[in-house]
């Protein structure tokens, strides 16, 4: 029997405040500095499977999570590049 390990994807959702004389101008506002405004709501809602590998194919090579990306999003690293 293998063990698998299964790489999920959760959707975050929060609601902010934001003063502004327009919604369009709340919108860029917030889009310039979300963390800067109070968050007045937040949940996880949503999950999607995103991959499923055995835990030995695992251990070879990982992927690179979008905060660790580089310049080439499909790049993989092994844990000789690390």
């Amino acid at each position: 029997m293998n063990t698998y390990r299964i790489t999920c994807r959760e959707y975050a959702y929060f609601v902010k405040e934001v003063e502004a004389d327009s919604a369009e101008e709340a919108r860029e506002k917030l889009h310039n500095n979300v963390n800067s405004f109070k968050t007045t709501m937040e949940w996880d809602d949503e999950w999607e499977i995103a991959d499923v590998e055995t835990k030995e194919d695992h251990e070879k090579v990982g992927l690179i999570m979008p905060q660790e990306q580089t310049s080439d999003k499909n790049e993989l690293f092994t844990e000789s590049s690390l």
